[in-house]
């Protein structure tokens, strides 16, 4: 019960962390501090557990499966706002500009699975890097039929 509890909270705090630097259009701390700052709660988190009784390698079991549920709800908000982005916006920009969205979807996408990689091996979970693996490698696919399909759709509408 107390992981799902910290799962929750730290999700909260990744995704306000990261909605921050998307909505200041920069990092908010710069990426080398961070891991610093990172790595050194994760000292203290997994000091604290020991302190409760827990032996180490319970310990570093528990933030790891929390860190990784918290860099998978990290890639959650930019997928997310890629994907609505992607449907949304309209041809007020021209109208090719799909083709900088879609691109746009698919490097957020690309990033996304090998996020989910990353965390499927940090937690030893098989399942969740065939998973990310199974997207990685056919998200260029579903990038090019969406581009065709736009591409004949406004070839068709010309014709009209």
């Amino acid at each position: 019960m107390i992981q799902e509890l910290f799962v929750l909270i730290y999700a909260a705090l990744i995704m306000g962390y990261v909605a921050w630097n998307i909505r200041k259009g920069s990092f908010v701390i710069d990426p080398s501090k961070l891991v610093l700052v990172l790595f050194g709660i994760f000292l203290v988190s997994v000091a604290g557990l020991m302190l409760l009784g827990s032996g180490l390698s319970e310990a570093a079991s528990i933030i790891m499966k929390i860190g990784a549920a918290g860099v998978m709800f990290a890639g959650v908000i930019p997928m997310v706002a890629a994907s609505v982005g992607l449907m949304r916006f309209g041809e007020e920009y021209g109208p090719n500009i799909f083709y900088a969205r879609n691109h746009i979807t698919g490097v957020v996408d690309t990033t996304a699975s090998l996020v989910m990689i990353f965390a499927g091996i940090l937690i030893y979970r098989l399942d969740l890097v065939a998973v990310g693996f199974f997207f990685f490698m056919f998200i260029p696919f579903v990038g090019n039929a969406l581009a065709n399909a736009y591409y004949y759709n406004f070839q068709r509408r010309l014709e009209k």
